[in-house]
């Protein structure tokens, strides 16, 4: 069974034991309380140190109550009342940092897609232009496009040097004599940018010998656009990467979360504490475990291109499977390529153009039946027709597809 065979017994957690992470479904009915009993990927790590030193206090606290008469405690009223600064600022910062994860996770699939994409229009807005050029401009625009990818994660993954392009924070003087500490446009994304929009705007040109039979202006704008848009999205990646926090609120939160943890102990001491030791000492773990949980899940979320590799993006594996897809996609297009060019016969029109006649839709059809059948063989297949489903025919939103994998109305 693969990690992705759907089934109708769902499984509650998946380990993917290849690359050491470990998939788990949230939303599992069957063994809901699976994700309550996990220590790995948790906060626990780092909150568990503070709950024994909590511990540890009202530990100290009894033992003075009880041998020497001694009671150490604070006014309750105002721990309440500093408990609404608290969470207002614990929670302000954990939506805070939620929204630049999601914005990372956003941006990075969309700039890696866009790339992507790319690759593949440049393939088919060049697939009539046969030759060494033209060979040569696909595979300098393929090259370009997995160097952007590279440049763009290890970008990405050093605070510092995003900090450095975006906002010149720490950059050292450039020195035109090759010393150690030069800084030049070959750490810089955008320079490769700026070259791969000119190969792809003015290099196509070159695709033939002859100017007549060139890429249109329009194709090759739009492959500019996607250029660009993949511009917005790394603009994005750039902001979250070299811009924390601001650094008053990460501090004030922090102060007060930290002297109100530490204050549990005495707050809890009073009252009928020497009628309740386990609740005060359950308490106690629980409110150190909540607070402090939710400032490191704030600290976590903050920095998503982090070391932290359980809760932060893995963007290393997205940019990986990017240019796995890239790969795939000019391997796929290169077959099929050579293959029309074997099976179909070719005519020159004169102009060192070789314009390979196909059926309409030929190629597309070998290879929706080849992936059909590939689909099938891997366990992924999912039949989407209405006989295996509890809603009606005419409740349905999409259309029905056949066992035969044809579409119907």
């Amino acid at each position: 069974m693969t990690p992705f065979h759907r089934s109708n017994k769902s499984s509650s957690m998946s380990f993917l034991s290849s690359n050491g992470y470990t998939d788990y479904d949230e939303f599992s009915i069957s063994h809901p309380f699976a994700i309550v009993f996990r220590y790995g990927g948790t906060v626990w790590p780092l909150v568990l140190p503070y709950c024994i030193l909590n511990v540890a206090i009202l530990t100290l606290i009894t033992i003075l109550q009880n041998k020497f008469d001694m009671k150490l405690s604070i006014l309750p009223q105002g721990h309440a009342l500093m408990s609404l600064l608290i969470a207002y600022l614990g929670v302000s910062k954990v939506t805070l940092a939620y929204e630049r994860y999601m914005d990372a996770q956003i941006a990075t699939g969309h700039g890696l897609m866009i790339l992507r994409e790319l690759n593949q229009l440049a393939l088919t807005l060049s697939e009539n232009f046969d030759g060494d050029q033209a060979d040569e401009w696909r595979a300098t625009t393929h090259q370009s496009i997995v160097q952007l990818i590279q440049e763009t994660v290890a970008t990405l993954r050093d605070g510092r040097h995003a900090a450095v392009l975006a906002r010149n924070v720490g950059r050292l003087p450039y020195q035109s004599n090759g010393g150690a500490t030069s800084i030049t446009g070959l750490d810089d994304p955008m320079v490769l940018v700026h070259a791969l929009r000119s190969h792809l705007y003015h290099d196509s040109l070159t695709l033939s010998n002859h100017t007549e039979v060139q890429l249109q202006l329009l194709e090759r704008c739009k492959m500019v656009d996607l250029l660009h848009e993949f511009t917005m999205s790394y603009r994005n990646l750039l902001r979250i990467a070299s811009t924390p926090l601001p650094f008053a609120l990460v501090q004030m939160g922090r102060t007060f979360i930290f002297i109100w943890v530490v204050t549990i102990p005495f707050v809890l001491s009073g009252g009928d504490f020497l009628q309740q030791y386990p609740s005060a000492f359950s308490f106690v773990i629980l409110l150190t475990y909540g607070f402090l949980g939710l400032e490191f899940v704030s600290r976590m979320l903050s920095n998503p291109f982090g070391d932290e590799i359980k809760n932060d993006l893995n963007i290393k594996g997205m940019g990986a499977a990017a240019i796995i897809g890239i790969e795939n996609d000019s391997k796929c297009w290169k077959e099929e390529y050579d293959r029309k060019k074997r099976t179909h016969s070719t005519r020159s029109d004169g102009r060192g153009l070789s314009s390979i006649s196909t059926s309409p839709g030929g190629g597309l059809r070998d290879i929706i039946q080849s992936r059909q059948e590939s689909i099938r063989l891997s366990g992924r297949f999912v039949r989407l027709d209405s006989a295996n489903d509890n809603a009606s025919s005419s409740d349905m939103p999409y259309i029905a597809m056949g066992e035969e994998g044809m579409i119907h109305a």
